[in-house]
C-alpha cells in the first residue's frame, strides 16, 4: 500500500529512519509501539465517559453504515477534542516537519505482521490555505536473512523517491527518470481545498464539522498514554474513501494539540482472518518530528520566505522539461481524492 500525503495526510500530508520494529498498532509520542487495535476551545478535554451505546441513528443514503456505536458522553468528549484541535489548527499559517514512514504489506512484504516492508524519511511543508510539499529523501527495503546474516534494510540505488509540490492551483510532480516537472492542474472547484479535503485532513486546517461529515469517530479502543495524548479512530463515511482505506488512527499530543502520528489501515485490514482468507495486516504509519509552526505575519515565517523563497514555487532543474498534463474530467478529483498512478500511461494525477 503506497501512500503519498494524500493517502498520507491525508495527505496528505503527512521524519525517521530507525531500526525499531513496530507492533500491530500506532506509536506513542516516544516512538514506542502501542496496542492495536457550545464548547470552550481553550479548555482541553478530559476523558471521562461511560461506554454505554447510544441508539443507532438513520444514515443518509449513499454513506457507509456505521461500524460501531458510541455513547453520548464519548461523542461529547470527541467534540471537545475536535473543537480544540480546530482552534489550534486555525492559528497555524505555516507548518513543516520531518516525517518517518513505515509500510507493512501482508502480500509482498515480510510474513510477520510486526515487521515492516519499507521505511522512509522525508520532509513535509504546508502553508494556508492549500500549499504543500511532500518529499521522501530515503527509502530502505526489507532484505530477508541470507548467508547466516540477519534481516536488514537497504536502499535501492536506482529508486526514485516521491516528491511533489502543490501551489493551490496545480500539483507539481518531479519525474526524475524522464527529467520532467509534470504539472497537474487542479479542477477549479478543487482549488484552495485539495490538501485539506484529501483523505487525511488531519495535518492541516482541521475543521470539526468537515471531519465529522466524512468520518465516524471514536476513541481508539486501546489507548496509550491518555495523560499526554489523545487517540482517535476515523472510519470513512464516503464509499470513495472506504475504497482507499478501512480506518485511520490519529494520535494527538496534548502539548501542541497537533497530530504526531497517523496510521492508515488497508481497506481489507483483517489480521485475524481465518482460512480460506489470508490475514491482512497492511497499513502505513507516519510519525512527525521536529515540527515547526508559524502564525500568519510572524517574523520567522516572513524571514524564511524572504531568504529561502516560497517552497510551493518549484524550480525547474537544469536540463529538465516542464510538461503540463491534460487530465480528463473523469480522472479529476472526486470527493476530495486524487487518484494514484502518477506518471503512468493512464495519465492520472498523483495522490
Amino acid at each position: 500500500m503506497k501512500n503519498g500525503i494524500f493517502l498520507a495526510v491525508g495527505m496528505v500530508l503527512a521524519g525517521l529512519v530507525t531500526s525499531v520494529t513496530f507492533a500491530q498498532g500506532p506509536i506513542n509520542n516516544n516512538g514506542q509501539p502501542l496496542g492495536l487495535g457550545q464548547n470552550n476551545p481553550q479548555q482541553q478535554p478530559q476523558q471521562q465517559f461511560a461506554r454505554q451505546p447510544q441508539q443507532p441513528q438513520p444514515q443518509p443514503a449513499g454513506l457507509m453504515p456505521p461500524p460501531f456505536q458510541i455513547s453520548s458522553a464519548e461523542a461529547q468528549y470527541i467534540d471537545k477534542i475536535l473543537a480544540f484541535w480546530e482552534f489550534r489548527s486555525k492559528k497555524v499559517h505555516h507548518y513543516e516537519a520531518n516525517f518517518h514512514r513505515w509500510e507493512y504489506d501482508s502480500v509482498f512484504g515480510p510474513p510477520d505482521p510486526g515487521v515492516f516492508k519499507t521505511r522512509s524519511s522525508g520532509i513535509i511543508k504546508y502553508e494556508q490555505p492549500d500549499k504543500g510539499l511532500f518529499q521522501v529523501d530515503l527509502t530502505e527495503h526489507y532484505v530477508p536473512p541470507r548467508d547466516n546474516q540477519p534481516a536488514s534494510y537497504e536502499p535501492r540505488p536506482a529508486e526514485v523517491n516521491e516528491h511533489w509540490v502543490c501551489d493551490g492551483e496545480s500539483i507539481f510532480e518531479f519525474d526524475v527518470p524522464a527529467k520532467q516537472l509534470k504539472v497537474w492542474p487542479l479542477p477549479p472547484e478543487q482549488r484552495g481545498q485539495a490538501i485539506t479535503n484529501g483523505p487525511l485532513p488531519f495535518l492541516f486546517g482541521a475543521n470539526k464539522e468537515d471531519i465529522k461529515s466524512r468520518f465516524y469517530l471514536r476513541v481508539a479502543p486501546n489507548q496509550g498514554n491518555t495523560k499526554d495524548e489523545y487517540w482517535l479512530e476515523a472510519w470513512p463515511k464516503r464509499p470513495a474513501d472506504a475504497a482507499e482505506y478501512r480506518f485511520i488512527s490519529i494520535l494527538i499530543d496534548q502539548k501542541e494539540f497537533l497530530p504526531f502520528a497517523i496510521e492508515v489501515y488497508d481497506r481489507n485490514f483483517n489480521p485475524e482472518a481465518q482460512a480460506p482468507n489470508k490475514p491482512n495486516f497492511s497499513r502505513t504509519v507516519y510519525k512527525f518530528t521536529n515540527r515547526q509552526t508559524y502564525e500568519e505575519g510572524g517574523l520567522t515565517a516572513n524571514l524564511q520566505q524572504m531568504f529561502k523563497g516560497a517552497f510551493y514555487q518549484p524550480k525547474l532543474p537544469s536540463g529538465w522539461q516542464r510538461v503540463v498534463q491534460q487530465v480528463p474530467a473523469a480522472n479529476g478529483i472526486q470527493g476530495g481524492n486524487i487518484p494514484a498512478n502518477a506518471g503512468r500511461p493512464q495519465q492520472q494525477m498523483p495522490r
